[in-house]
Order: C-alpha cells, then structure tokens, then sequence
C-alpha cells in the first residue's frame, strides 16, 4: 500500500467508514484492508470499534424495548435452571 492509501484508510476509518468502503476508496479489497488494519492499528492509534466479549452483551436493553416479544421473560425462562420429572 502506497502511503497516500494509508493515509486515507485511517482518514476514512477514523470517520467512521466501513472496511467495504475504504477498499472501493483506495482501489483494494476489503481483506486487504482488513490486513493492513490489524497490522499497523497500535501504530496509528487506532481502536477496535466493536465491543469486547467482556463488554458485550447477549442482548442489548435496546433490542428488548424494540422487540414485539417478551425477551425479558425469555431470557428468564431459559436461563432458570432444568428440573428433574
């Protein structure tokens, strides 16, 4: 990658830009620039967007207010543990 394509993929992801996008951008494929990201983040100060494992929920109090189901109840009933018959 020349630097001018660095240069634009930490532009691009800083404002937010998906690795799809940045590759129409620049003239390369998304893997590619999902490469060179895990390469050289540390060296331009760039995070991880998703959230860790530790942070991440099975399902957020959001989707719950936007769902026509009763998640709250679900999540309760297969989270009670199995009674022998």
């Amino acid at each position: 990658m020349t630097h001018q394509d660095e240069e634009t993929i930490v532009a691009m992801y800083k404002d937010g830009c998906s690795f799809p996008e940045i590759a129409d951008v620049i003239g390369k494929t998304t893997d590619q620039v999902k490469h060179w990201m895990r390469m050289n983040r540390r060296t331009h100060g760039l995070t991880k967007r998703r959230p860790t494992k530790k942070n991440q929920g099975v399902l957020s109090e959001a989707l719950w207010a936007d769902s026509k189901w009763n998640v709250k109840l679900g999540v309760e009933f297969i989270s009670k543990e199995w009674r022998s018959a």
